[in-house]
């Protein structure tokens, strides 16, 4: 599904954020 996949892409990106600060 295409909104499942958008949710793990934004998850993602926060997750990403987190690790970076």
């Amino acid at each position: 599904m295409f909104f499942s996949a958008a949710l793990r892409a934004r998850a993602a990106g926060l997750t990403a954020q987190w690790l970076r600060i």
